[in-house]
């Protein structure tokens, strides 16, 4: 078996795409793994190397820094911190490796140079954001952050063999702007054996980030124009603590809402197969949001789910072609409220009996089959592996 890499500067276990994409390469190829505080994986060669400082933990003179460093296009400040350097050393010190697999595109400049000293290695990148736009509403970000991301696209992106992306506008702006040409790579979860629940009254979830940009207030809205006998499920989490606590403690005062606790990755599906319609709210004030294809949606139809969504282009094809929800007929939050409280009780089992039925297609069983012949093809191996 040929050894593969796969960077992360993040806990690859607490991620979807890499951890879902370490599942379906193991027992295939001899796996190293590379991440922050990563964890030991049974079967796997992990190196684990520190965090550096989120903007949270951060002085104000630190967080000055670093964007005095952006300002002055001195982006080896950002890029070789003293934990990535540590990462550095590791990798650059493990031999043979057929491939690597770039999870986070700051880590694609030392996948690089590990090909640049290994000829024979290739370099995939996973694109899961347009990152140069990543907080586009954000103007200091987008001076200086947005900056460090352009700057890692503009140098580094031309290099990569291969390229995966969440979703195809995503992947089409890539290729617009940096003539790659990403592959389609679906977030999709491992498959799993459930059946559509039965509920007494219409039961909503919302589970995944919340945060300004993405507009999360509109979950508040929603929560209170629904009509009696539905209730609004939240499982929430923020990398914006004072945003997650002012969420919360408007939440609690609006009797459609609960609260649940956070649930670990392998947790979700199963305990949201209870609910009966996911719910995405996302509208299109940035790039990403406009084309975004997430995690939630894919799992909320391994839950056996109906979905409610706003219009987003990435989203409504596959909503329509498989009968597994609605959209609504545009992004105001009170048309997506009208919707939810339009629906009968028939509607709402037939957008489950859908989702039960296209389970197995949307899942990683496909999605194993996509990577370990994308691979194959990469590495000149037989395409019968896959």
């Amino acid at each position: 078996m040929k050894n593969i890499a796969i960077l992360c500067d993040s806990n690859p276990m607490t991620k979807p795409r890499p951890a879902r994409l370490i599942r379906m390469l193991q027992g295939f190829y001899h796996l190293f793994v590379f991440g922050k505080e990563c964890p030991l994986i049974q079967g796997v060669k992990t190196f684990s190397f520190p965090p550096s400082k989120s903007a949270a933990q951060r002085t104000p003179q630190e967080q000055e820094e670093l964007l005095q460093a952006c300002r002055n296009k001195n982006f080896d400040k950002l890029l070789y911190t003293p934990n990535r350097l540590i990462l550095k050393d590791a990798l650059l010190s493990t031999k043979g490796l057929d491939l690597l697999i770039v999870e986070d595109i700051t880590l694609l400049p030392f996948a690089l140079e590990y090909k640049k000293n290994n000829l024979r290695a290739k370099v995939m990148i996973d694109l899961r954001e347009y990152y140069p736009l990543e907080y586009e509403n954000d103007a200091k970000w987008l001076e200086s952050f947005g900056a460090f991301f352009k700057y890692l696209c503009d140098t580094f992106l031309p290099q990569v063999d291969r390229a995966l992306c969440v979703s195809e506008g995503i992947a089409h702006k890539y290729q617009e702007v940096y003539n790659i040409c990403p592959t389609l790579f679906l977030s999709l979860p491992p498959y799993s054996p459930l059946t559509p629940s039965k509920n007494t009254h219409l039961e909503l979830i919302y589970h995944g980030l919340i945060s300004p940009d993405r507009e999360s207030f509109n979950l508040l809205e929603i929560a209170k124009g629904l009509k009696e006998g539905i209730r609004l499920n939240l499982i929430t989490l923020s990398n914006h603590p004072s945003f997650l606590k002012d969420f919360h403690s408007q939440a609690q005062t609006i009797p459609t809402i609960k609260i649940h606790t956070p649930k670990k990755l392998e947790e979700i599906i199963p305990f949201t197969n209870a609910f009966d319609l996911g719910v995405i709210t996302l509208k299109p004030n940035g790039f990403n949001n406009t084309h975004a294809l997430p995690n939630k949606f894919f799992e909320y139809i391994q839950a056996r789910l109906g979905v409610m969504s706003t219009p987003l282009p990435s989203i409504t094809p596959l909503i329509e072609k498989y009968g597994i929800g609605k959209v609504s007929k545009d992004f105001q939050t009170s048309s997506l409220i009208a919707l939810i409280n339009s629906l009968t009780l028939q509607d709402v089992i037939h957008f489950k009996s859908n989702a039960h039925k296209v389970s197995p297609l949307l899942s990683t069983q496909e999605n194993q089959k996509k990577i370990l012949h994308l691979i194959a093809e990469l590495l000149g191996e037989k395409n019968d592996l896959a």
